[in-house]
């Protein structure tokens, strides 16, 4: 079954924003600050790696005072702080960043990023596509349905009508109708005094719409809300307005103009050096001819559960390796992810490999030597983790490995994947460890007679990333677990 075409519309000011906020002290040598710009470019990375949108677009807000919603409520938004000179700095570096990347950049001028992004999201939508609208805006989820769907990346989830049910107690249409009767404080929309959110639902949920509450309010509980409902009225009809997002904006866009493509290096590579964001200019810069590149990182609680994550790269070419160990410890899954990516390469190859691990890259760069010499690696119970040091001297002897120490959980894009991705790979894997206890322990329990319970998943259990700093050594470099 062929799958739907997938259009991803990011809303370029909640990144932005978050981006600011999110990263701190961040500047070039000469004094330009770059948070903004590193938060923005680092999050839409993450983005196109882990979902590789087909099509794709960055919404800008225009100026807030030439909106049309400013034009008939002048106070629309006039409780938000002007923009930061520290963020007003980086926005033309942010727009230069976007090019670069070879993005559409979208605006409108009288609207704003939302209602360019519902247009845009429901004309395609229309046309079969599927909408991933990457945002932490509450105010799109009226434009949520069956084909659109939300995506906060800082929280990682995505949101569908049921979540917006969920959300707001309404389905997505009577999104406007509650923020029209409760208001948005962030937006500075004014509602309709003494009803809040919950109860707001609670008013469309029993009337249908907000014009329904107005006209039914003298069914309404409470001497002081209806007499509310009846003075503000007005109000409630012009906050419904500013919280309506339009689907009528007058630009034409062909999917074709949104196709994901490549890079332009020659634009990208000069502009982060200018920036001196070199953890980015990694991320972009393909290896050496002939070089392999290979990112490893464990994750594991004291014994266990753990996962490991690898990102090889080749040329052009991705690929990534993850897996989960029921019982281990963090320095076996520092060896095992190591292994695991070696283990991916068929052929005979020069490899580079990097880890935020000293106990991997000491062991294969000062001490593996050592231990062949003195019969350490090959006498029974000589050292610790033997059996993964002696798969690693065999994958070593195929290949030609050099071994470099990353410092771990400092922006250096390749290894947050892969810790990313050992994070997941132990979550996932002692959810599932769980999930086949409680079956092993109901089939064990539960009488013929009775009726076996429908299984509820356990909690996945957090499994906390420990750095090598967090153990001591002993006086050949084996890290004691505490």
């Amino acid at each position: 079954m062929i799958s739907a075409p997938q259009l991803y519309l990011l809303d370029g000011s909640s990144y932005i924003y978050r981006a600011f906020y999110g990263y701190r002290d961040l500047a070039t040598t000469g004094g330009l600050p770059t948070n903004a710009v590193f938060g923005f470019t680092r999050m839409l990375l993450g983005l196109l790696r882990e979902n590789r949108p087909e099509y794709l677009a960055v919404v800008f807000d225009r100026p807030r005072e030439e909106t049309f919603r400013r034009a008939i409520y002048p106070e629309y938004k006039a409780n938000r702080e002007t923009i930061p000179e520290e963020l007003l700095q980086q926005m033309p570096y942010i727009r230069q960043i976007v090019q670069a990347l070879n993005i559409p950049a979208l605006e409108a001028p009288g609207f704003e990023a939302d209602d360019l992004i519902a247009t845009l999201a429901r004309r395609y939508a229309a046309e079969g596509i599927e909408i991933t609208v990457v945002t932490g805006d509450k105010d799109l989820m009226q434009i949520v349905d069956d084909r659109i769907t939300l995506l906060d990346t800082m929280k990682d989830k995505r949101s569908g009508p049921s979540e917006v049910l969920e959300r707001f107690g309404v389905a997505p249409e009577l999104v406007q109708d509650v923020l029209g009767l409760a208001g948005d404080s962030s937006d500075n929309i004014p509602g309709v005094p003494g009803i809040g959110e919950k109860t707001a639902a609670e008013l469309v949920q029993r009337f249908g719409s907000l014009e329904s509450v107005l006209e039914w309010k003298s069914l309404v509980n409470g001497k002081k809300r209806r007499e509310n409902l009846h003075l503000f009225a007005d109000q409630a009809r012009l906050s419904k307005t500013l919280a309506t997002v339009r689907y009528d904006v007058e630009l034409e866009v062909p999917l074709a103009e949104l196709k994901r493509n490549s890079p332009i290096l020659t634009e990208l590579i000069p502009l982060l050096r200018e920036l001196e964001l070199d953890a980015l200019e990694i991320a972009f810069t393909p290896p050496p001819p002939g070089l392999v590149e290979l990112y490893s990182d464990g994750s594991c609680s004291n014994a266990g559960p753990g996962g490991y994550g690898v990102v090889l790269r080749y040329g052009e070419h991705e690929k990534e390796v993850s897996g989960f160990e029921p019982t281990s410890t963090s320095q076996r899954m520092e060896l095992t992810a190591a292994i695991r990516g070696l283990e991916a390469l068929h052929n005979p190859s020069t490899v580079r490999v990097f880890s935020d691990s000293q106990y991997l890259v000491r062991g294969m760069n000062e001490w593996l030597h050592g231990w062949i010499r003195n019969g350490r690696l090959d006498t029974e119970d000589g050292l610790a983790n033997q059996d993964l040091w002696k798969q690693l001297a065999t994958l070593a002897d195929k290949h030609s490995v050099g071994w470099e120490w990353v410092r771990g959980h400092a922006g250096q894009p390749f290894n947050e994947r892969c810790d990313k991705l050992a994070k997941r790979a132990a979550e996932e894997g002692a959810l599932a460890a769980d999930l086949e206890q409680q079956t092993a322990d109901q089939a064990k329990n539960t009488a013929p007679e009775e009726e076996t319970a429908t299984l509820q998943p356990a909690p996945v259990r957090k499994v906390p990333h420990r750095n090598d700093s967090d153990f001591e050594a002993d006086e050949d470099g084996q890290l004691l677990l505490c």
